[in-house]
């Protein structure tokens, strides 16, 4: 008769843990939902606005290179290139930058995968806390 209550109480210790375990699961997998579509969120608002950013400025080269063409005085001219180069120089930044924006989230969704993978090697301990001993009479 131990016995068989021994392997009850077993079989509902080991029923409780699992089910202990799909709630840790079950939270983790919305956690990392959520802070994913944060992420995805984030970079694809910075991407937008760098990319509107970037398309502004090309529009603005291409303007005043236009313009820099009906100029004949050379030493306009060569101003007016001088500010083209650095606008150039502008807008390399600007990409160079959305590229390490990039990168950056790249980086953060490794550490969030790093982080849940961590979350999933959960470790379980069994302690007795105490024993019953009984006695029919």
């Amino acid at each position: 008769m131990g016995f068989h209550v021994k392997n009850l109480i077993n079989q509902i210790a080991q029923k409780q843990q699992a089910e202990i375990l799909q709630m840790n699961a079950e939270r983790n997998a919305g956690f990392f939902d959520t802070e994913m579509e944060k992420l995805n969120r984030w970079a694809e608002n910075v991407k937008s606005s760098m990319e509107i950013e970037l398309k502004e400025l090309d529009k603005e080269i291409k303007c005043r290179k236009t313009e820099a063409k009906k100029i004949l005085n050379l030493e306009e001219k060569v101003t007016a290139h001088r500010q083209i180069k650095e606008m150039e120089k502008k807008r390399n930044a600007m990409r160079l930058n959305l590229y390490q924006t990039q990168d950056e989230v790249d980086n953060r969704k490794e550490r969030l995968i790093d982080e849940i993978e961590a979350r999933l090697q959960q470790k379980v301990e069994k302690s007795e806390l105490f024993t019953i001993r009984w006695k029919l009479i």
